[in-house]
């Protein structure tokens, strides 16, 4: 369960409550799935263009007794033109295995169902990629994003969306 967190659409005062709950996740990753340095980077830069992801109305928070504790958001792909990509999804490591992951991505999913594209792409961390197949993701190739000068893999997973 999910302890009743409320979903909502982040606003520009979220944005430093967001980078904590970002922070934490990543500290609490396995150390088998990525290296010191890897996750050293990611905790750096966990979500490129958030600012921008939130002025957009495409990212959602999980709020509990007023503290956010999780997110998730989404943006339109040009190729292919159908396509959406789920970005930034996040959960406090002290609210995990409560469904609160995977109802957030239910809630972006809607969202970008909701303007009509079919398609919808997850670049999953290596940690999460079984969540991700549990809701229905399938693997494609693994990508590299350089982040603050390191290499993170990640596993593309696709979706066509309800």
């Amino acid at each position: 369960m999910n302890d009743n967190a409320l979903i909502r659409l982040a606003g520009r005062p979220d944005l430093p409550a967001i980078l904590a709950f970002q922070q934490a996740a990543i500290a609490a990753v396995d150390p088998r799935s990525y290296s010191e340095a890897e996750r050293g980077a990611w905790w750096r830069t966990p979500a490129v263009g958030m600012p921008a992801l939130v002025e957009t109305g495409r990212y959602l928070v999980a709020e509990r007794h007023g503290r956010l504790i999780g997110g998730a958001g989404w943006e339109p792909l040009d190729t292919p033109p159908e396509a959406a990509v789920v970005r930034a999804v996040f959960v406090h490591p002290d609210c995990h295995g409560r469904g609160l992951g995977a109802q957030l991505v239910r809630a972006v999913e809607a969202a970008i169902a909701a303007t009509g594209r079919r398609r919808i792409l997850v670049p999953a961390a290596l940690n999460a990629v079984s969540f991700y197949q549990g809701l229905g993701y399938v693997p494609n190739e693994i990508g590299i994003v350089d982040l603050d000068g390191v290499d993170l893999r990640y596993q593309r997973m696709w979706k066509y969306a309800a």
